[in-house]
């Protein structure tokens, strides 16, 4: 049960024991996007896939991986970043969808750019649906702008091949880039 009484979400980074639950958070957070599936050209095999434990375990060892936490300290988001191309590069951000509209994903966010900041990368980029509201137009409130991969490095380029061989459709994808 979420927590009612607006209590700001506790963000930290991800400890070892955290990394089993990820899965399911992403799974669950997945969900949100079954009736989108169709128009976004989503095939579905792809919304019961979540990342590898050891993509967690690697993030978490690299101190690249946070988890928003509910009052007991249970994970219930988390944000996931990878190097590319230069950039800090957003590749996951999930929140439990009873946990949703509450600030757990902007505070995840806010977190994730801090870091970026503070590590010298001159922008936190990501992948995300242009027109579902929970993506794009979220991240655009959010400071992020819409950008081209190709003029943000050559493994940005290659993130948008590799999601068209998974089955996305290009033109509901879209780029986007915080500077810090």
């Amino acid at each position: 049960m979420a927590d009612t009484a607006h209590q700001p979400p506790q963000i930290r980074l991800a400890e070892p024991h955290d990394i089993e639950i990820l899965p399911g958070i992403e799974r669950s957070a997945a969900r949100l996007f079954r009736t989108w599936a169709d128009d976004l050209g989503l095939p579905r095999n792809l919304l019961a896939e979540p990342n590898a434990v050891d993509t967690f375990r690697s993030a978490q060892q690299a101190g690249r991986l946070w988890v928003a936490c509910d009052s007991g300290g249970t994970p219930v988001g988390f944000a996931l970043v990878v190097e590319l191309g230069g950039f800090a590069h957003l590749d996951e951000l999930d929140v439990l969808p009873e946990y949703g509209r509450q600030g757990v994903g902007s505070a995840l966010l806010a977190t994730v750019c801090a870091w970026a900041r503070q590590h010298a990368f001159p922008a936190v980029t990501l992948r995300t649906f242009r027109r579902v509201p929970w993506n794009a137009p979220f991240y655009g409130r959010r400071g992020f702008r819409e950008g081209d991969s190709a003029t943000l490095s050559i493994e940005h380029a290659r993130l948008d091949v590799m999601e068209q061989q998974r089955g996305l459709r290009p033109e509901m994808r879209v780029t986007m880039a915080y500077d810090t």
